[in-house]
């Protein structure tokens, strides 16, 4: 795939931002330690989480992958230890 479907691919993917705070919040992290595990900072995070911003290079991806396993752990059943 070439790099522009791949970043093509990847915006389209990209939730609304109510949608990604909902993920991130459903999931128990806030915005720093959720910038953290992206490698970005806590307004970054902040920043595309109101539309403010969008990412964009390599950050893109990166924020979709995270998005993406935080939608993954939201679907998956809680097991009772």
């Amino acid at each position: 795939m070439s790099t522009l479907r791949k970043i093509l691919s990847a915006k389209q993917e990209l939730p609304t931002p109510e949608e990604r705070r909902r993920l991130r919040e459903e999931a128990g992290l806030s915005v720093r330690a959720f910038a953290n595990a992206l490698g970005v900072s806590p307004s970054t995070v902040a920043r595309w989480e109101t539309g403010e911003r969008e990412p964009s290079g390599p950050y893109l991806f990166v924020y979709v992958d995270g998005l993406r396993t935080l939608a993954k752990v939201r679907r998956e059943p809680k097991s009772d230890d």
